[in-house]
């Protein structure tokens, strides 16, 4: 005669969900890709959530959109991006017609925390952009 084991309903749940659980953790995240030390070719190679010492977020889209939020800032504001070869072009909602010129390094590891976006200006009228951007360097976040 065989005997059948009686596992309760919670606890057959629970086990259940658990082993679902550590699955998922093992799964890295597809959308986290830090960027490589060096002279980026394109927006591609630098688009994700850069976040500074001083609380400031910074975040680079895909289709040439960003967002720039600095605490105790003029407020967030948002605009377009191009980069070629180390040199990004930008244009915002807070500095009207004006369009500023950045060189663009990566510095530290490919990982998130460790990769550094920094911004030297080349040319930007617009004092706020240009100050928030140059003045720390934007570390790659978990995004």
């Amino acid at each position: 005669m065989r005997r059948v084991l009686a596992v309760p309903p919670l606890v057959l749940a629970l086990a259940l969900s658990t082993a679902g659980c550590s699955a998922l953790k093992q799964k890295p995240s597809s959308n986290v890709q830090p960027p490589r030390p060096g002279v980026p070719a394109d927006g591609t190679e630098v688009t994700g959530i850069y976040r500074s010492i001083h609380q400031g977020l910074l975040q680079l889209r895909a289709d040439g959109d960003f967002v720039l939020v600095v605490p105790g800032g003029p407020g967030p504001s948002a605009g377009t991006y191009t980069l070629r070869d180390g040199r990004m072009e930008v244009r915002s909602s807070a500095c009207g017609d004006e369009t500023g010129a950045y060189e663009v390094v990566v510095t530290g590891e490919q990982e998130a925390g460790k990769a550094v976006l920094n911004f030297s200006a080349l040319q930007d009228l617009c004092e706020d952009r240009r100050r928030y951007l140059t003045v720390d360097p934007w570390v790659y976040a978990n995004s």
